[in-house]
Formats: structure tokens, C-alpha cells, sequence
């Protein structure tokens, strides 16, 4: 017969709290209790008769809420991009200074501080902290515990944000729910569901395969692919600038050759005016001449007119008998 439960005190050593959660697996040593969500006073004195939580810090700040447990981590699994897995082993006062980085877009799993017996009448469900949710952190979706579980829990969580997230204090709030009534596991929960490693929850769920969130490798994909379309946009200006310049000294090269015509235009024009205007000089002086030999001829002819006149004066005053000068 198990020993009363008012003599029994709160223990934090593994090997009691094993014996006291199968003297208490399937016997209620408090069946006053109703079937319901446990407040913190009962669950209180479940871990302290059962041993469901061990270790078990009910008296510091901030462990207790009204009706759950805050638990705090001890261990951290995540893999690197090499696909490699770390394992960061929690330093309980490192923790309370310093607390926990979780990597940008990054998930990890965390194994809390105690260990869970649970007797085949209670249940447990667990929570992320409402601060954590609003920053921007995810938890694997909270699962029912089932009555009989011990062991313990492995909780992935997701770091949402394109910033490393440090975690202080708790991540997870416990909360305990008396089923309605003793609940018998089915066969294989032994070997299932109790005291089972890390190791075999990975085995079980990825064959040990690492597990990673997409979202880095889609930001590296990005990154390549932005890598590469630099390149070939660093190429393709090259190569434009290549043919630019082919065209632009081509066209350097029409300019140039037009201006050279032009040029040769300008000073063809150039000398055709100035023949045009040597030409012009030289008719305005051959037509002063021509002008200036008008009138001379027009003087000589006068002359010639007037020695005429003065001819037939002469001739008409000259003799009948003398002989005629022509002859």
C-alpha cells in the first residue's frame, strides 16, 4: 500500500521521483480532486506525491502561474548549414545572464529543465509564452502529452524573423488536466512513449536527417540567383558598352567624315565665290573698257564726220578748171 500522501515532501533526486511515480502510476493518491484542469496548488502537490516534474522549482519568482508551470530549457538542437547538428547544453546561471540565441529563420529544439512522469490519470499540454508569440517566435504545435508519458519533451521551436531572437527565462508554460477517469496505455506506450531519447524522436521523424528550416535556403537561392543576375547584368553592360562604343566611334566617325565634307563644301563655295567675285571684277573691267572704247570709237567717228564735212567744204569751194586732187 502506498504511504500517506501528506507525509511526502518535494524531491528533486531522479531515482525517488521514479519510485514514487510507479508506486503512484495508476493510483489517484488525491481522488477529491475533480476532473479538470489542475491550478497551481494541485499541481503542486501532484509533482510532490507522483514525482511527474523532477527537478521541480515551485518557489522561484515567476515559475508559478495560476494554473501552469513555467519550464525553462536545458539543451538546444539545431543544425548548421553545413547540415551539420549542434548540441547546446543550457548553463542554468550562464541562462539567467546571458539567455539564448536562436539564429534568424532558423528552427531548434529544446529539451526543458525537468523530466515528466506522468501517472495514467493526467494530462499535459504545453504552450509558448504569449511575449515570445508576439516577437515573432513559433511553437511546434502544442500536443497533448498523454497520460503514462515519462520522459523528456523535445519542442521545436521556429524563429520567424529576418533578426536573431534571444530567449530569457521560459519559453513554455505546463498545464495538467485530470482525465475523467484511470486510463490503461495500449501495449506498445512502453517502449514508445516512455524514457526514450532525443536520438530516436530524430530516427523516428527524419531517419537523423537534418532539420532546417526552408526559409535560409530559400534566401540563399535568392542570393545566388540575385548573385547571378548581377553578373550577367555586369556582362550584359559590358557587352553593351562594348557595342556602344563601337557605335558611338562609328558615329564619331560619320560625324567627322561629314564635317570633312562640309568643310570641303564650305571652302569649294569659298572659292567659287571668290572666283565669282574675281570673275565679276574682271567683267566690270573688261566692261569699263569696252565702254571706254564705245566712246573713242564714237569721238573717231565724230571726227571722221567732221573731216568729212570739212572734205566736201573743201571739194565744193575748189575751181571748175582746176584738176581735181585725185587726179
Amino acid at each position: 500500500m502506498p504511504q500517506d500522501p501528506s507525509t511526502y515532501q518535494l524531491t528533486n533526486d531522479h531515482a525517488e521521483a521514479e519510485r514514487r511515480s510507479k508506486e503512484w502510476r495508476d493510483d489517484d493518491p488525491f481522488p477529491g480532486i475533480p476532473s479538470a484542469l489542475l491550478s497551481k496548488e494541485h499541481i503542486r502537490d501532484y509533482v510532490r506525491v507522483t514525482g511527474m516534474l523532477c527537478p521541480f522549482y515551485p518557489d522561484e519568482e515567476g515559475r508559478f502561474k495560476a494554473a501552469s508551470y513555467e519550464a525553462w530549457p536545458i539543451r538546444f538542437i539545431h543544425w548548421n548549414e553545413a547540415g551539420q547538428k549542434i548540441i547546446d547544453e543550457v548553463d542554468k546561471e550562464h541562462y539567467k545572464d546571458r539567455g539564448y540565441e536562436l539564429k534568424e529563420n532558423s528552427i531548434a529544439f529544446m529539451q526543458i529543465d525537468c523530466k515528466i512522469r506522468l501517472p495514467h490519470y493526467i494530462a499535459l499540454r504545453f504552450n509558448l509564452s504569449i511575449t515570445h508569440v508576439h516577437r515573432g517566435l513559433l511553437l511546434g504545435t502544442g500536443p497533448l502529452v498523454d497520460p503514462g508519458f515519462s520522459g523528456n519533451l523535445l519542442i521545436p521551436l521556429h524563429n520567424l524573423t529576418s533578426a536573431p531572437y534571444r530567449i530569457r527565462r521560459g519559453v513554455i508554460w505546463i498545464e495538467f488536466t485530470k482525465t475523467s477517469a484511470r486510463s490503461t496505455p495500449p501495449p506498445d506506450f512502453e517502449a514508445r512513449k516512455r524514457d526514450v531519447g532525443y536520438e530516436t524522436y530524430f530516427e523516428r521523424a527524419s531517419g537523423n536527417n537534418p532539420i532546417q528550416s526552408s526559409i535560409p535556403l530559400a534566401v540563399k537561392d535568392a542570393q545566388v540567383a540575385a548573385n547571378q543576375a548581377k553578373t550577367d547584368a555586369r556582362r550584359a553592360l559590358r557587352t553593351n558598352l562594348f557595342f556602344a562604343s563601337l557605335g558611338f566611334l562609328a558615329l564619331l566617325g560619320i560625324i567627322i567624315a561629314a564635317a570633312n565634307f562640309g568643310i570641303s563644301i564650305l571652302r569649294d563655295a569659298s572659292q567659287v565665290r571668290q572666283d565669282t567675285g574675281q570673275n565679276t571684277a574682271e567683267t566690270r573691267r573688261l566692261s569699263t573698257e569696252a565702254e571706254s572704247l564705245r566712246t573713242e570709237l564714237r569721238d573717231a567717228e565724230r571726227q571722221i564726220q567732221e573731216l568729212r564735212q570739212q572734205f566736201d567744204e573743201l571739194r565744193a569751194q575748189r575751181p571748175s578748171n582746176q584738176p581735181s586732187p585725185t587726179k
